[in-house]
């Protein structure tokens, strides 16, 4: 993994933990926690396991 995607996952682990810590202070965990569930899950599907196609096989 290059160094620059390697940083730019990092960046994007702090911004979304810095935005979620945010939207908790500014609406409380009863509006955020649901929406905090939807993405994890969304997440858990996108990166599920895709298993592999050959149509010469």
């Amino acid at each position: 993994m290059p160094v620059t995607s390697f940083s730019l996952l990092v960046l994007s682990v702090l911004g979304a933990a810095l935005l979620t810590v945010w939207a908790l202070s500014a609406f409380g965990i009863a509006t955020v926690l649901p929406v905090v569930l939807v993405l994890a899950l969304v997440a858990r599907w996108g990166m599920g396991h895709v298993p592999f196609d050959d149509p010469q096989g």
